[in-house]
């Protein structure tokens, strides 16, 4: 199996312990003399081996990500400073303020041309090293 396979494969054996879990969790109590729609004790063992089953599954993954890790964590990286600058304020000028009437004079360090060309690198890069990651993650077996 390729990395690409086996992200796709950790993303449903998530959600299938997940769904165990929940089913678990709604049918380990319930009312004396009557059934629960799941067995709990199914669900428990179901759930911990679909835990089990995920940790083997990204120890597998992380291994066989050593050699792009870097582009891993720079890739996540970047994202977050995307999306931290967008909320960046680039207010400028005179401004009434709209509780008290008084006017405020605001300046800002980057423009929001200058941080719209930033994003625009930012985004680039992220695009590049996805590129990478991916090409990497179709070619790489685990």
């Amino acid at each position: 199996m390729n990395l690409t396979k086996a992200l796709k494969q950790k993303k449903k054996l998530i959600k299938k312990a997940n769904d165990y879990y929940s089913r678990f969790l709604a049918s380990n109590s319930f009312e004396k003399d009557t059934t629960s729609a799941y067995n709990p004790e199914e669900m428990f063992n179901n759930w911990v081996a679909t835990t089990n089953e995920l940790v083997t599954l990204k120890t597998k993954i992380q291994i066989a990500n050593q050699p792009i890790a870097h582009k891993i964590f720079e890739l996540g990286e970047l994202k977050s400073l995307v999306t931290n600058f967008k909320r960046i304020s680039t207010q400028k000028g005179i401004v009434r303020d709209r509780y008290n009437g008084e006017s405020i004079e605001y300046v800002c360090y980057f423009g929001q041309v200058q941080k719209d060309d930033q994003i625009n690198k930012w985004e680039e890069q992220i695009e590049t090293l996805q590129e990478e990651i991916e090409a990497f993650n179709a070619l790489t077996k685990i």
